[in-house]
């Protein structure tokens, strides 16, 4: 578990600690006219400790916490990892993108194999020449594309027409896994830079996960506070009358309790 996220929970457990003492008039023996379980369970569903706060429990200002925190942290871990991947694109853009044309931005993965491949090789080693001319090197992404094709579609074989149907198959694929022009780039005399920017995405990957991970804890916090107020409401739709009653062997005191039936 994250940093910021065991710091979440425990200032959860903190809170819920310090408030779970129910308040007198909320376990009062002849409360009259309590909310229905469904009522507080709704409540608590849309705003956790909603329920609680309507069956005049204390702990309700725990749940309510709960969720204020949780959201500030899902919004600042969340903030900052879309500020550092705003900060590895704009590295990325000015120090290792071929910028032959307007401004692209990729996917995720596009920027993870900019961290694995120095260059991505061109994708059109001959643009004078009518179609596409497959990038050679293999130590090129684009070049280890066209590898791939050939040994998927072109096992073992040497110079092939690019007329044979399985050469247009092996095009077909790499033109599909390579990268075109305006994703093309080259981190060459760069190392550091590209180090910088490996680090930037790892920090940006684990500031979103962070965010994730809390979402999850404001998510239980609504079912936990849910399924509380249920009970709760339960508990206290719940009377109690006692009193003399006479029985065949003289007068006793007696006690009943009636649980509703309904939910």
């Amino acid at each position: 578990m994250t940093r910021p996220t065991t710091h979440f929970v425990v200032a959860i457990f903190a809170l819920v600690a310090a408030t779970t003492v129910p308040s007198e008039s909320a376990w009062a023996q002849y409360r009259t006219d309590p909310p229905s379980p469904l009522k507080a369970a709704a409540f608590s569903a849309v705003l956790p400790g909603a329920g609680q706060y309507i069956l005049d429990q204390r702990r309700s200002w725990a749940y309510v916490a709960a969720e204020a925190l949780g959201w500030v942290f899902y919004i600042d871990r969340r903030s900052e990892g879309v500020d550092l991947r705003a900060g590895y694109r704009d590295l990325a853009w000015m120090e290792a993108r071929v910028q032959a044309g307007p401004r692209t931005e990729g996917d995720f993965e596009y920027y993870e194999r900019m961290t694995k491949w120095r260059t991505s090789g061109a994708f059109d080693v001959d643009p004078g020449t009518p179609g596409v001319q497959p990038e050679t090197d293999p130590a090129t992404f684009n070049g280890d594309a066209w590898g791939l094709a050939r040994q998927i579609f072109l096992p073992g074989q040497g110079t092939v027409p690019e007329s044979d149907p399985r050469y247009q198959r092996a095009l077909e694929y790499y033109e599909g896994r390579a990268y075109g022009p305006e994703f093309l780039w080259d981190w060459t005399g760069k190392e550091g830079e590209q180090e910088e920017f490996a680090a930037l995405i790892r920090r940006s990957d684990d500031r979103f996960r962070q965010a994730t991970n809390i979402l999850g804890l404001v998510f239980a916090n609504h079912v936990v506070s849910t399924v509380d107020a249920f009970l709760s409401a339960r508990a206290l739709g719940a009377s109690a009358q006692s009193g003399f009653v006479p029985t065949p062997w003289g007068v006793e005191w007696t006690v009943r309790v009636d649980v509703p039936l309904s939910w």
